[in-house]
């Protein structure tokens, strides 16, 4: 069923703005070499960008407006921090997203269908968020349901992750993205879902029995991740290109890297 394969009832994904060009040449992800099949050169242990959280930060005041719906302030501030530590590792990943549209993020409350408020009648209700864009929107939006924030520590890097993708990735990017899975999980909204499944691992490794169980490409996905996938190096490197690279054995070239799936 399409429900079990995405966040959309009738497996529909959202009409992304993918990032110029002009500022994927001028903002250069390094993470792309890894897909790519170029050379990756390792420096070893290094340091997180001393300005990162800072910067973070400032994207996050600047570009997302957050609209809490009833909220507790503590969950307002689990979203932001969430969002600044996702993205505080890469400086160039952060100015991707200070030249990408603006965010609207919603804090659904609990029992309340997301079509309410202004979401697509067909997310499917097992949702827990919801990232999606539109041509007429001025922001492009992520829907968080407020009870299930409190209980899955995944969910917000869930969504930022299906924002980056869909907003500070270039089309010759995203392709490469897609090239990679496309082999075993065949269909946009199916890959979608499993480089948001890979970059919640990034940030919340530990994963339960229920994470496991999960239908469709949330439970496959989970239950395949390796440490040893090239997609993993490349998700890892996206988030922390100061941290060695996923897998043993890493050469410089990458060898000993296992194809994905």
């Amino acid at each position: 069923m399409a429900e079990l394969e995405s966040e959309m009832g009738d497996g529909s994904t959202p009409d992304i703005t993918p990032l110029t060009a002009e500022d994927g040449r001028r903002l250069p992800l390094s993470a792309f070499t890894v897909l790519a099949g170029g050379d990756v050169f390792e420096s070893g242990r290094g340091q997180p960008p001393a300005d990162g959280p800072r910067r973070a930060r400032a994207w996050f005041q600047a570009k997302v407006e957050l609209k809490a719906h009833g909220a507790p302030a503590a969950l307002l501030q689990r979203v932001e921090g969430d969002m600044v530590r996702q993205l505080a590792g890469n400086l160039p990943l952060i100015g991707r997203m200070e030249a990408a549209r603006p965010l609207e993020v919603d804090l659904i409350p609990p029992g309340q269908p997301l079509a309410r408020y202004g979401y697509p009648r067909s997310v499917s209700p097992r949702a827990a968020g919801l990232f999606w864009v539109q041509p007429e929107w001025a922001r492009a939006r992520i829907a968080l349901r407020q009870d299930l924030l409190e209980r899955e520590p995944h969910l917000v890097f869930h969504e930022l992750a299906h924002a980056i993708q869909g907003l500070a990735f270039t089309e010759e990017e995203n392709a490469l993205v897609y090239r990679t899975l496309q082999r075993t999980y065949r269909v946009r909204a199916r890959m979608d879902e499993v480089f948001a499944l890979y970059s919640e691992r990034e940030f919340v490794p530990a994963v339960t029995a229920h994470d496991l169980r999960a239908p469709g490409v949330y439970g496959m996905a989970r239950q395949r991740w390796n440490e040893e996938h090239v997609f993993t190096r490349f998700v890892r490197l996206l988030y922390f290109p100061y941290k060695p690279l996923a897998g043993p054995g890493v050469s410089r070239s990458g060898q000993g890297a296992s194809s994905f799936g």
